[in-house]
């Protein structure tokens, strides 16, 4: 089991950090989006976790998956605690922490960019150059630049502009 610093495991702590299971050593995220569970299960498959511990269900239209494993859970509550001092370039670990971040509670409507945020990820946004106003991106240009690629659920999302464009 890979336990240190990588991508896999900041992109887990991203989800996690909207979607606290009340089991210490849980890790799961909910979503409609196909495209979020399956990037969350390769992700988990990647940090050695067996298929067969996975877990998943569905209730109300949304999938749930989770799996049990105290060390990367530990580890994931680690980084949301230490997340403003942890991500303050732009690379690939904050790339994935907040496309983590953007795959569990992120929207697109009418235009606007959000996802739930609190005080601390709007500072570490910030420091990453991506302007926030509540829970809404006005730098949406610098946000995409920053998550393309590494979000599930961008990849998903068609984007104002392009809406004849039939890629």
């Amino acid at each position: 089991m890979k336990t240190k610093l990588n991508p896999d495991v900041c992109y887990m702590a991203g989800l996690m950090n909207k979607h606290v299971e009340n089991e210490n050593s849980a890790i799961g995220v909910r979503s409609a989006s196909d495209a979020v569970i399956e990037r969350f299960v390769l992700k988990a498959i990647g940090l050695g976790i067996k298929p067969n511990k996975i877990v998943v269900s569905e209730e109300k239209g949304a999938k749930h998956v989770l799996f049990y494993h105290s060390k990367l859970a530990r580890m994931a509550r680690s980084i949301r605690e230490k997340e403003t001092r942890l991500f303050r370039e732009r690379n690939e670990l904050s790339a994935n922490y907040v496309a983590g971040m953007f795959d569990a509670t992120g929207r697109l409507s009418k235009g606007v960019m959000s996802m739930k945020m609190d005080a601390s990820d709007q500072l570490m946004l910030e420091n990453l150059g991506v302007h926030t106003f509540n829970s809404s991106i006005t730098s949406i240009g610098s946000f995409i630049t920053l998550i393309k690629g590494f979000s599930a659920l961008l990849d998903t999302i068609q984007l104002p502009g392009n809406e004849r464009d039939p890629r």
